[in-house]
């Protein structure tokens, strides 16, 4: 019996790899920012909540900055939502000027 049901809890895995991989993305011309929407019902929310239980939530931030090699801006996927962070002074600055302009603020429900 529980071989069984760890059969088919790894075979559900499995099924939910295959679909999350081969799903048809939507044809969008978005000039997205670097990063990467993995998971996008898990997304890199591990990572961040560890480096918030660390106490250096900063950490998260400046690995993806180092990663796409991008000072203001990366594309994440963090409490099951697509976001895209802006970061350091360009970042703030842009975010800031063009307030109700060209960005819109949103919350995701968790927070």
């Amino acid at each position: 019996m529980a071989a069984t049901l760890l059969a088919l809890f790894f075979l559900f895995i499995a099924i939910c790899f295959f679909l999350q991989i081969h799903r048809k993305k939507p044809a969008t011309n978005n000039n997205l920012p670097h990063g990467s929407f993995v998971w996008s019902f898990l997304g890199e929310t591990i990572e961040f909540v560890r480096t918030q239980s660390h106490g250096a939530p900063e950490k998260f931030v400046r690995n993806r900055m180092e990663r796409y090699g991008s000072p203001m801006v990366f594309k994440t996927s963090l409490l099951g939502y697509h976001m895209v962070v802006f970061c350091g002074p360009e970042g703030n600055k842009f975010l800031f000027g063009n307030e109700n302009k060209m960005v819109a603020s949103w919350w995701p429900e968790a927070i």
